[in-house]
């Protein structure tokens, strides 16, 4: 992944730190809360590009997938090892929180409990996915390539990951009193709890995916 959501000199800015000195440790809590962030909320904000991911589709209409742009030249879709066409064999719907990304793939119209809903897939009987004990579809048949994350990142989730940046490197620093002195001389007491933006991104942001592998 392409670490950290909010760079070293934004941080920086933020904390009120100037010079070197610290740097390292500043870094390192900007990385980490990039991680948390992506972790809290099973989403994927850092992008990169040409990123293969399997999922088991469970012979469903539509599934949960990690953050994807919703425009992708480079994106690679197949079922069941053929490959699907944008618009006729899948349709990626925009996110409730970023039109631009999508997170639900939607592989068919009809209804999947019915007993032919194999015939959905172009390889269906080849697979012999029409055989009983595949009633519910097969393992990792989905693969999705192509970039993934948010090439653009949403202005509450940058603000968040900033703020729990910000508390990670004033917990380390408090150590065990829990209080300590900023670069303006002023002592604060650092809360226990992460900061409330963070908390609500979290709240705003989460998703389940049904990843199965990279």
């Amino acid at each position: 992944m392409s670490y950290p959501l909010v760079t070293l000199t934004e941080l920086k800015a933020y904390l009120g730190v100037t010079g070197s000195q610290d740097d390292v440790r500043i870094a390192s809590v900007a990385s980490n809360a990039s991680i948390m962030a992506e972790r809290d909320t099973g989403r994927v904000f850092a992008v990169t590009s040409n990123t293969t991911r399997r999922y088991s589709t469970d012979g469903q209409a539509s599934l949960t997938i990690h953050d994807r742009p919703y425009t992708d030249g480079s994106r690679v879709v197949s079922l069941g090892g053929v490959a699907l066409t944008d618009g006729a064999g899948y349709w990626l719907l925009p996110d409730r929180r970023n039109q631009d990304i999508s997170t639900t793939i939607q592989l068919r119209y009809y209804d999947t409990s019915r007993p032919d809903w194999y015939k959905a897939s172009p390889n269906w009987f080849d697979a012999n996915l029409d055989a009983p004990r595949l009633a519910n579809g097969t393992p990792n048949d989905l693969v999705i390539q192509g970039v993934e994350g948010h090439p653009s990142l949403p202005l509450d989730v940058h603000q968040a990951v900033l703020e729990l940046a910000a508390w990670l490197y004033w917990r380390e620093r408090s150590g065990a009193s829990g209080f300590v002195t900023t670069p303006q001389g002023d002592q604060v007491e650092v809360s226990s709890d992460y900061p409330e933006a963070y908390q609500a991104m979290v709240r705003n942001w989460r998703i389940r995916t049904a990843v199965v592998a990279i």
